[in-house]
């Protein structure tokens, strides 16, 4: 064996055993005396080596028992002298005469009795840790650290018959209530008293004291204190001060928690407080009269909403009341918006048999109609202001939470699907705004306009009627040119197509991609040669199927009168024939209808010495060119008919704006409102106007709420193509499925129609019954329900 690597040196030795003539009762007294001098902060005068070796020679000899229970016996004797001493004085104090001083003073004796006992098991652990180390685990005892602490529990807290911590439970308790009353404690002192009982285990080993003793009480006492504050301000405080209240109450618990209780008991805090504050007066908090939800939400205080949706959020049910309640406030405001809209639904035009009175009651009526309007684009404002109201809250108060978002979408769908005029009155307010509303806007103003109209559009069920609306308004400002913004009218389409897709806005489009053509076509003919120089021609050339019918209602007579109108001979006639030749040349194949009752047209006319530019509808120029070249002509309604084919219905009225209304460019015989087949029209030279250009007013062209019997048309003709989409949405299902129940089919059939309108069970049965009688469909000869597909 080498010893090459052997460290030079002396070698250590082991600890020397007891012999038998030590005596191992004299080893124990010089430990036993160590340790009072180690409670009485004498450490640097011991030997820590001479006190291990004691309690290494006691197991070694056997004797480990003496050394374990021996320690636990003087810290018994000890503690007890030190509760006599310094503890019970404080408690008798404080039974005798309660008080914020002396429930201090005993706490503070307990926590320092407890902070001297740890600082001496820590020492004295150290001394007996070969003790630990083989005796208490081999007979399977509990370490000396941990038996000290079980003699500190059974000798000063549980002692004659747990009078202590009894006392130091409601000792501490009452500090805490004292503190919540807005008095000044030692949290210190608390910190400490806490701390000794979450590390003292209870007598079951399972729990510790503080969950055993403390936290239970701490619990129900600051429940019923949470629940006498709740009664109390809901006597006296408003809603807003109210949650204020019980934020701050939360705030100041769970900072009490973390400076001397423990993270789990603040949890339980909190949800003592959600309960007793909120969960059991969730509706009473919200419905404080004059001062409750509704105030809060009409003055948009965002902050106080703010506080209440992170008081009501964390439980289901209270945040289920608070989105009733928000839900219910805005069907309220909704029918208050309703309540102005009532005039729409009286009649704006005067019966047949009214017309001798319609002199007087004319400025009156038309009035009457613009009032109409503007509430119908207030409607819609109003909705769309409350939205942003609504949505600000959203964002700033319940923090984007999907489920509040989800509530008042749901709201405001009912708001909005509740009004039937509601397709048309927002086609109404997007005309408006492309025509009007985009004046002295930004781009971002504008886009935000656009995105809040098509959000609108998207709670609308009934979209396919708003698509009648807007092809109808589109047409006119495309015809007329009274769109502000190209871009601004392409972007809608585009938001509108990524809503509903591209066949919802296949028209839309076709009225666009025709204006670019009917540019290029009037460039064309111009550049031609053949178009008059005097006459500055702008055309629109319209393909039937992507144009409404923009006439006003007529009868069939006259519908069949409109198309056989012409202008009267002279130039306009010869610039019409000279385009659809033109037009034939270039376009084979297709055959022009022309349309004059959409068209305008701006002229120059001399009144005697003064000359004034007028803008009239292209029946107007033709009814004004039969008065060109002849002085002093006169001409009867009958007359006039026969020489412009125009239909006597749309005639009457156009005579009406030129003679009847502000602007008398013709004088008429007899002077009254009626026109009649042989009241005489002759050109007035005696005609004055301050402006120099001056627009006639078009019916076709004013965009205005409709009439009830407007409406009823309106309806009749959406019905009509309601008709036809359930009837191809139902061959559309059975030529895929071949065979259906009826329930099922009906079911389906609402599935994919229910992004267009919502069709009602019974336009579904009787579409189905048309396409039986045109052999699409066929009843199961064995079961009537059930439906089969013929190819």
């Amino acid at each position: 064996m080498s010893f090459a690597n052997k460290r030079p040196g002396g070698r250590i030795l082991p600890v020397r055993r007891l012999t038998p003539q030590v005596d191992p009762q004299k080893q124990f007294d010089k430990l036993s005396a160590a340790i009072g001098q180690i409670y009485n902060h004498n450490v640097s005068q011991l030997s820590y080596e001479e006190l291990f070796r004691i309690g290494y020679g006691l197991v070694q000899s056997k004797n480990g028992s003496l050394a374990y229970d021996g320690v636990k016996g003087v810290l018994e004797t000890h503690l007890s002298d030190c509760v006599h001493q310094d503890v019970l004085v404080h408690m008798d104090a404080v039974r005798s005469n309660p008080s914020a001083a002396s429930n201090n003073a005993l706490l503070s004796s307990v926590r320092h009795l407890w902070s001297e006992h740890v600082t001496a098991m820590l020492v004295i652990k150290d001394v007996l840790m070969y003790v630990d180390k083989v005796y208490v685990k081999n007979a399977n005892l509990v370490p000396v650290y941990e038996m000290g602490m079980c003699v500190f529990r059974d000798k000063v807290l549980l002692a004659a018959q747990k009078r202590l911590i009894t006392q130091v439970v409601k000792a501490t308790l009452a500090q805490i209530s004292c503190e919540r009353r807005g008095a000044h404690v030692d949290r210190s002192v608390l910190r400490g008293v806490v701390d000794m009982l979450v590390e003292l285990q209870g007598t079951g080993q399972t729990c510790t004291l503080y969950e055993t003793t403390m936290q239970p009480q701490l619990l129900a006492e600051s429940r019923s204190f949470y629940c006498d504050a709740a009664k109390t301000r809901l006597l006296d405080h408003s809603t807003a001060a109210y949650v204020r209240a019980a934020q701050a109450d939360i705030d100041a618990e769970m900072d009490r928690a973390r400076a001397y209780l423990v993270p789990a008991t603040g949890t339980l805090l909190r949800n003592v407080l959600l309960d007793e504050l909120i969960d059991k007066h969730a509706s009473d908090i919200i419905n404080i009269p004059n001062t409750g939800l509704v105030q809060l939400l009409d003055h948009r205080d965002t902050a106080a909403l703010q506080t209440l949706y992170n008081l009501y959020a964390p439980m289901h049910p209270t945040l289920l009341i608070l989105q009733t309640n928000i839900h219910s406030h805005i069907l309220e405001l909704g029918q208050k918006f309703a309540v102005s809209l009532a005039p729409l639904s009286s009649n704006t035009t005067q019966n047949d048999e009214q017309e001798g009175s319609r002199d007087k009651d004319k400025p009156a009526q038309v009035l009457g109609m613009a009032a109409k309007t503007a509430m119908a684009l207030r409607w819609v404002q109003d909705i769309l202001d409350l939205y942003d109201a609504y949505d600000e809250i959203i964002r700033v108060s319940f923090s984007e939470c999907q489920s509040m978002r989800q509530s008042i979408h749901d709201a405001f769908i009912e708001v909005i699907n509740s009004n039937s005029r509601a397709p048309e009155l927002l086609s109404l307010f997007m005309d408006d705004s492309l025509k009007n509303g985009l004046k002295r806007k930004g781009e971002q103003e504008i886009d935000h306009l656009l995105e809040r109209s098509v959000l609108m559009f998207r709670f609308l069920q009934n979209k396919d009627a708003f698509e009648h609306y807007y092809k109808l308004h589109l047409a006119k400002r495309l015809l007329l040119g009274r769109s502000l913004s190209d871009d601004a009218e392409h972007s809608l389409v585009s938001k509108l197509k990524v809503e509903c897709g591209s066949q919802f806005t296949l028209k839309l489009e076709g009225m666009f991609k025709d204006m670019q053509l009917s540019s290029d076509l009037a460039n064309g003919f111009k550049e031609s040669g053949a178009a008059n120089a005097d006459l500055d021609l702008s055309l629109s050339v319209l393909t039937p199927t992507y144009w409404p019918a923009l006439a006003p209602p007529m009868s069939e007579e006259a519908k069949q009168e409109m198309q056989s109108v012409e202008p009267p001979p002279g130039i306009l006639r010869t610039l019409v024939e000279e385009f659809t030749q033109y037009y034939n040349h270039h376009r084979s194949g297709r055959r022009l209808a022309w349309q004059y009752n959409m068209g305008n047209a701006d002229i120059k006319l001399q009144f005697g010495t003064r000359t004034y530019e007028l803008n009239v509808s292209t029946y107007q120029m033709f009814i004004l060119s039969l008065f060109a070249d002849i002085d002093d002509l006169s001409l009867t309604t009958t007359e006039i008919q026969q020489q412009t084919r125009i239909p006597i219905e749309v005639l009457t009225r156009q005579l009406q704006s030129l003679a009847c209304a502000k602007y008398k460019i013709l004088s008429k015989t007899p002077a009254s409102r009626d026109v009649g087949p042989n009241d005489k029209f002759a050109f007035n030279n005696n005609f004055k106007s301050a402006q120099y250009r001056i627009r006639i007013p078009v019916v076709a062209a004013k965009a205005s709420v409709e009439t009830e019997k407007e409406k009823s048309e309106s309806m009749a003709a959406i019905g009509l193509e309601r008709q036809y989409v359930v009837e191809a949405a139902i061959v559309r299902i059975m030529k895929t499925r071949k065979q259906m129940v009826h329930e099922q089919l009906v079911t389906e059939v609402i599935k994919q129609l229910s992004a267009r309108f919502l069709p009602t069970p019974k336009l579904i049965k009787e579409s189905i019954g048309r396409l039986i009688d045109r052999e699409y469909l066929q009843r199961s000869p064995d079961d009537p329900r059930l439906y089969n597909y013929l190819a």
